[in-house]
């Protein structure tokens, strides 16, 4: 007697092994979160001109700010869903490197509620507590995750330095943003805003302080970006110029000298990285460019304003100060790509 046996199912495909956004996504993240960008400048404009006078966590500049982030935060979460459709679980149910905006999406939210309960409790704040407040900070922090995650998803592709342009020109983008939010968070120490008037020692030093620390936040996205990918040119041009318009039109507007400055030694840099074509595989290259790369905004800045006369620092003072900023981007290209451990050395050890 023969035994008819049922034919088993057909196995399941298998999904693939990296679930990505592709590099139309990857930009649609981008304009969304440039969105929630516009949103956070204008608050911070209102805040500079009204001051006092805000009264509210309902503003129109809060529902430009919330609504940018609910239209990022839904996208993320829609791409996440056709994930979890194709049978992804958890966080690969999200494009790999978005496990970022799966984080700040929650952090963002809560510094959200977190805002609006601590306005309505203790009022509007004025000044740099405008800044510092713990909700803010979470804020930011869930803010940077949501921007950044474009540069997160570009550097994971397994495409070389030379990527695809539309990859590349993502990571730019992406890192112009984390460099937006980072000044705007920065910005009672932004140095390209503040001119030194040498009017006394203690002010004086507080003022190039500023300088040093914004020298450093400017090379930080242009030598992280680099490190992944040889960037298209025009990319530190587009980085400095849309950070610093941001920055100008918030705090200085109808001021535009700032942005074409940040314009112009945006394009010295590209023009610095076109020609020495810096990269961790040519540490000469990559250690010379970090140097020059904040001489290309300092030495322009400091040495105009003290030419036009609205400085009277020394030229031992304002040549010596880019000259730190330079050495600072130096330091950033040491933690970037620090010197090989000779080989057979345990790392651990």
């Amino acid at each position: 007697m023969t035994t008819i046996t049922p034919a088993a199912a057909p196995a399941a495909p298998a999904l693939p092994r990296v679930y990505r956004a592709s590099t139309r996504q990857n930009l649609v993240t981008m304009l969304l979160g440039w969105w929630l960008l516009v949103g956070l400048f204008v608050d911070g404009w209102a805040h500079n001109t009204y001051g006092e006078s805000l009264e509210t966590f309902f503003t129109p500049w809060h529902a430009v700010f919330y609504s940018g982030f609910l239209a990022v935060a839904a996208w993320c979460l829609l791409l996440a869903r056709r994930g979890w459709q194709a049978g992804r679980r958890g966080l690969a149910a999200f494009p790999d490197g978005y496990g970022l905006a799966a984080l700040g999406v929650p952090v963002f939210a809560l510094g959200g509620l977190g805002d609006m309960l601590w306005h309505v409790t203790f009022g509007i704040e004025v000044g740099i507590e405008a800044l510092l407040s713990p909700t803010h900070l979470l804020l930011f922090a869930g803010g940077v995750m949501l921007v950044g995650t474009p540069l997160n998803a570009a550097w994971r592709t397994s495409a070389g330095r030379q990527a695809p342009a539309a990859v590349r020109w993502t990571a730019v983008l992406s890192a112009a943003s984390l460099l937006s939010v980072t000044a705007f968070m920065h910005m009672y120490m932004w140095g390209l805003l503040i001119v030194p008037q040498g009017l006394g020692w203690v002010q004086t030093r507080g003022e190039l302080s500023a300088v040093l620390l914004t020298a450093l936040i400017l090379a930080g996205p242009v030598l992280l970006t680099l490190r992944r990918f040889d960037l298209p040119f025009g990319a530190v041009t587009l980085m400095y110029g849309l950070a610093n318009l941001g920055m100008a039109v918030m705090l200085s507007p109808g001021d535009f000298r700032v942005p074409l400055l940040a314009l112009l030694t945006g394009l010295l840099a590209d023009v610095l990285a076109a020609l020495l074509r810096p990269a961790p595989g040519r540490v000469w290259a990559w250690r010379l460019y970090a140097f020059l790369l904040p001489l290309a905004v300092w030495v322009p800045y400091l040495g105009g304003v003290v030419r036009l006369g609205l400085s009277n620092l020394s030229l031992e003072l304002w040549l010596g100060v880019a000259v730190m900023s330079g050495l600072g981007g130096v330091a950033l290209s040491v933690l970037l790509v620090p010197p090989a451990v000779p080989a057979g050395v345990d790392a651990d050890t």
